[in-house]
């Protein structure tokens, strides 16, 4: 691990890689867009040329390729693999060719960073899946879609999470002592979590209140550094509220998704990334 190194995989327009170099790491962002990627060429002209900010335009698979990407034209943050993503809210897109790599070739050539940011719409596991646990990062976060990154985190050796809220970064919890040993026994069987529709059908949602948040008064602000909407805020120890286990993250996690479902199923305003942190 190298700790003066972030990745920044799933750079869109460059305001997570602003901060990280206004923190002093240096960077290597990665992004399938060549928009973008020329944006970034412009306004990090600097960093690039002092060594600082290395720009990677690839995207990420789980193989050498070239595959069809789909361009968000007027979201771009929306770019994905997946048409239905880039097109969602009837977005107009349109189809471009991008070379694919393997995550594990783009750690082999750059090292192990100290923070390994991902938002990569929809293939954020090909960079969790390629982490070697001997040897991975110190901190990690990626968008939250599913439990199946805690547990595969968990195996990895992270034993530290939050789940932030990317609306006002307050962390997630749940405090609902009466179903929490419930929540519980469905998590023992990590494996079984991968198909979580029969296992919740006994849960009565009625019973969920919302999830709590720790309050956070500067929200998109940190130690006088403004966080732009859409960018992924502070990382590591600068994120909200504390570290908890993997079934507290997990326990969470289930309890906001069942009572959000109940809410409004339809809602976007869903955007959550899973912070992880390993023993020194």
């Amino acid at each position: 691990m190298i700790s003066d190194l972030i990745y920044d995989v799933g750079m869109n327009n460059g305001d997570d890689t602003a901060y990280y170099l206004h923190k002093g790491y240096r960077v290597i962002a990665v992004e399938a867009d060549p928009m973008l990627v020329d944006g970034a060429r412009a306004r990090f002209a600097d960093a690039i040329a002092t060594g600082r900010l290395t720009l990677v335009n690839v995207a990420i698979g789980p193989a050498e390729a070239t595959l069809p990407f789909w361009i968000c034209e007027d979201k771009r943050e929306w770019n994905s693999f997946d048409r239905a993503v880039a097109s969602r809210m009837g977005h107009p897109h349109h189809a471009i060719d991008v070379r694919c790599r393997r995550f594990s070739s783009i750690l082999h050539e750059h090292g192990v960073p100290f923070y390994l940011k991902v938002d990569i719409e929809g293939h954020d596991h090909y960079c969790i899946d390629d982490l070697d646990p001997a040897d991975a990062p110190q901190y990690v976060s990626l968008e939250l879609d599913a439990i199946d990154e805690l547990v595969t985190l968990k195996r990895l050796g992270y034993q530290g999470f939050k789940i932030i809220r990317q609306t006002d970064f307050s962390p997630l919890s749940a405090q609902e002592p009466s179903l929490k040993h419930r929540v519980r026994k469905m998590l023992n069987g990590y494996p079984a979590l991968l198909n979580t529709a029969r296992q919740l059908a006994g849960v009565r949602r009625h019973l969920l209140p919302s999830p709590a948040a720790a309050p956070h008064t500067q929200a998109r602000e940190h130690a006088g550094w403004i966080f732009p909407i859409g960018s992924s805020g502070a990382f590591g120890e600068e994120t909200a509220g504390p570290w908890q286990s993997c079934d507290e993250a997990a326990y969470a996690w289930l309890h906001y998704k069942l009572r959000r479902t109940e809410v409004d199923p339809q809602s976007l305003d869903t955007w959550h990334d899973l912070h992880a942190t390993r023993p020194v």
